[in-house]
């Protein structure tokens, strides 16, 4: 305690000292607690479920799809001879419909999903309210019953216990709402509504054995079963099935993967590359207050000198010596704290839509106790090897007898100071580098042609009910009525539907067959990324038609169908120029070998509709939407200026004024669907960027400190050498080359360290080599910029010396 009391002392005596110290660690360990927070509650909290570790996520992987939504059919088999699990449930996202129940009664449209009886038993959940699904709900012709979220039962009901039994509309038929869901539910990005498979499992969709259908298995694997045994098991059945079933099974087996790691998986690298980065920058802060130290103590060599004298062994002092460095950590882990509650902020609204976890981050007791510990681990870092080489009893015994007249720290403290400088200038290369290379990467992404002009336009989610729009007519009908209406709108260009919007999260694949051509292998089908849009969806999106025609009116059901395609298509297949008038068969019928072919008419550009840093897996086809006639569809519509987001309330009116029953979601701006696809990105590199500042700022600092402590320290050296002659030109050149050198030998080092981190961010770079030139040039110029400059003020000090004040100093 006396040791810390002094420590207090000390400091307060030397505001200056303290305050850069602290500040200097705080924030050092304030962006290690931040990373760590997300890290915590991103990567290492368990999910919230009994023994999650066992809960798996069965898909299927195929030949063309390395991770394939799983066929209703092989899950019925696949269940019934499994011996690894203790059961597996279907699980399925979904938007759902609700109308005319709660407070308000408005119509919505939530996130929601549909889930076997079996779901929440393999979770080892129980309703918080209510009870669970009965097998007889989900089964065709059973009761229609719908558990709700804890949250929606709040918001909507009041949380009102008298909710259950009550009737709901939902998806445009009453369900009864058996139960609440608990809070711990987080399946299926944290759906409102469930609902089970029930009428859906007789559906045509479900009984054709190639059909992915989006439909995901969860199993919770038996006591003793590794997940690599329950692979082995899964796929003895799946092998079994390709002989049964050589046409739609050829070739497909299981995929297995923990259910926590299925949810965050895309995010274990970038996260991986920030904890790199913020370790460089705890190891920067913790070299500049090394250096503080260092001079500090020098500065107290004769205290510590008459201490020893006086009977302190070395022990005693290292000890008070860190009761300094721990008193100084303590402040700056409580400023690093706080400086990571308010950087929680920014990282939750940089994370990635659809991550229920980066909202979950938080300053709790497991990140509290990682920023004490963090802090201890700083003051051994920066505290221990300055005070065991001020307690050297060499350089306490030449303090005594010298009287530190005027010393200079001897070489060995010099050379320490710069070892330090050469980390930090490396380490602060490195993030630099890393930097650089995600700033232009992100760059070189947001100019890649999309194939489509996303200004403008603004996207909106209907989903109509299957019970009252139960018939290709009735949709139809009701989807022109609505385009009618919004075309007319003030401000609207122009207003189509599509079945799922660029970068909206949906996607569509369909194998293919060209009339004439030999059919393919099992296993060996043609694939291509579908779609089914309204006539004049392609001038909606600004798409030009490349060759051919657009949809028409005339493009009925009762006609022949037709399709475009992408250039892709048209040189993988066409290479002459010759697609249009070429025959595709029709498999979007149920019979499809008795379906006349459909007919290309015209030839589309190829687009970016999901993921902007690979090229597009597959070729595109497009539908027209009356023929392929979908209740699901989002509306596109381009405004003539302004804001897009405005219209949304008027085509609300509109919507409305058709079917008052009928909600509308995710409105969104094409240009928003874009942007979030890199949202990940982004976070690492807005992170990533400012930890390479912060980094470059400390580096550039420590060096300014060791030049200026150098030129203190050799001030008499420099009295001598201008009292003999030396210009000051000369002195400015000395100090201005000791410090470049050390930048020189720092950047030596961190280029290796560089494109070691390049590396390893190479599947997070678009455009760009781990050894890009411009961005290794400008990373260098910048640092040794502002290296420049740190040494510049030390060296221009340095020329001022005057000879006969320093002399007589000594």
């Amino acid at each position: 305690m006396n040791d810390l009391l002094f420590a207090v002392r000390q400091l307060r005596k030397n505001p200056g000292f303290a305050v850069a110290s602290i500040l200097t660690l705080g924030l050092g360990i304030g962006v290690n607690t931040a990373i760590f927070s997300v890290i915590h509650a991103v990567l290492l909290r368990p999910l919230p479920y009994v023994e999650s570790d066992r809960l798996m996520l069965v898909r299927e992987k195929q030949p063309e799809f390395e991770n394939s939504s799983a066929s209703y059919l092989n899950y019925i088999d696949v269940r019934a001879a499994q011996t690894s699990f203790t059961d597996l449930a279907l699980i399925r996202s979904e938007a759902i419909n609700l109308a005319g129940v709660g407070i308000g009664g408005d119509p919505e449209q939530l996130g929601g999903g549909r889930v076997s009886a079996n779901c929440l038993t393999v979770l080892g959940l129980k309703p918080k309210l209510g009870r669970d699904f009965a097998e007889a709900d989900d089964t065709p012709g059973g009761a229609k019953a719908a558990l709700i979220s804890a949250r929606l039962w709040q918001r909507r009901f009041g949380g009102e216990p008298a909710i259950l039994g009550r009737s709901a509309q939902i998806n445009g038929a009453p369900h009864e709402i058996i139960g609440v869901l608990p809070e711990t539910f987080g399946l299926m990005r944290n759906p409102d509504i469930l609902v089970t498979f029930g009428d859906l499992r007789s559906a045509p969709g479900l009984q054709n054995r190639g059909n992915h259908p989006g439909l995901s298995i969860l199993g919770r694997l038996k006591p003793g079963v590794t997940p690599k045994q329950a692979l082995a098991d899964l796929d003895h059945t799946m092998v079994a099935l390709e002989k049964q079933y050589p046409n739609s099974n050829t070739g497909v087996r299981s995929s297995l993967q923990p259910l926590l790691e299925s949810a965050v998986g895309e995010y274990r690298q970038s996260l991986f590359i920030l904890v790199v980065a913020v370790g460089c920058v705890l190891l920067i802060a913790c070299a500049n207050v090394a250096n503080l130290m260092l001079a500090r103590v020098t500065a107290r060599q004769r205290e510590l000198a008459v201490r020893s004298a006086l009977g302190a062994d070395r022990g005693r002092l290292i000890r008070q010596l860190l009761a300094e460095s721990l008193v100084m950590s303590a402040c700056g882990a409580v400023l690093g704290i706080v400086l990571a509650t308010w950087g929680r902020d920014l990282i939750v609204a940089l994370s990635p839509d659809g991550s229920s976890r980066f909202q979950d981050v938080r300053v709790d007791g497991v990140v509290l106790a990682f920023a004490t510990g963090i802090s201890l681990l700083t003051a051994l870092i920066f505290g221990l090897w300055p005070a065991w080489q001020a307690a050297n009893d060499h350089t306490l015994s030449e303090s005594l007898n010298e009287g530190l007249r005027g010393g200079s720290g001897g070489v060995r403290s010099r050379r320490v100071h710069s070892t330090l400088v050469v980390a930090q200038v490396a380490l602060a290369l490195v993030l630099l580098a890393g930097a650089g290379l995600m700033i232009r990467s992100f760059f070189n992404l947001q100019r890649v042609k999309l194939g489509f002009d996303p200004e403008q336009v603004v996207a909106m989610a209907i989903q109509l009910p299957e019970a009252r729009y139960d018939k290709d007519e009735k949709i139809n009908a009701f989807y022109d009525q609505l385009l009618e209406r919004v075309r007319n709108l003030p401000g609207v260009t122009n207003a189509s539907t599509i079945q799922n919007a660029p970068f909206g999260r949906s996607n569509w694949t369909s194998s293919y067959h060209l009339k004439g051509t030999p059919p393919a292998k099992p296993g060996r089908d043609l694939n291509a990324e579908c779609n089914a849009v309204s006539p004049g969806a392609f001038a909606t999106l600004r798409m030009p038609i490349v060759q051919g025609r657009d949809f028409s009116p005339d493009d009925a059901p009762d006609k022949p169908f037709v399709v475009l395609v992408d250039q892709a298509f048209a040189r993988k297949h066409f290479p002459n120029g010759d697609a249009v008038g070429q025959l595709i068969d029709n498999n979007t019928v149920e019979d499809e070998d008795k379906a006349p072919p459909m007919t290309i008419i015209g030839v589309v550009p190829t687009t970016r509709t999901s993921a902007l840093q690979t090229e597009p897996e597959f070729v595109q086809m497009y539908y027209s939407a009356s023929q392929r006639s979908s209740d699901e569809r989002v509306l596109l519509v381009r405004t003539a200026g302004g804001n897009p987001l405005a219209i949304a309330s008027t085509i609300k009116r509109e919507l409305a004024a058709l079917d008052p029953d009928q909600p509308i979601a995710k409105v969104r701006t094409l240009v928003d669907n874009v942007a979030s696809s890199l949202a990940s990105r982004r976070l690492t590199m807005t992170l990533l960027g400012s930890f390479a500042a912060l980094a470059l700022a400390l580096a550039a600092i420590g060096l300014y400190g060791v030049m200026s402590l150098s030129v203190a320290q050799r001030t008499r050296e420099m009295g001598i050498r201008l009292a003999l002659g030396a210009e000051a030109s000369d002195i400015f050149r000395m100090i201005l080359r000791q410090g470049m050198s050390l930048v020189a030998v720092g950047v030596g080092i961190g280029v290796t360290g560089a494109l070691l981190l390049a590396k390893i961010m190479q599947s997070l770079l678009y455009g760009v080599s781990i050894m890009d030139p411009p961005v290794f040039i400008v990373v260098a110029v910048t640092l040794g910029a502002c290296a420049f400059l740190a040494c510049w003020l030390p060296a221009r000090r340095a020329t001022r010396v005057d000879p006969m004040v320093a002399l007589r100093a000594e």
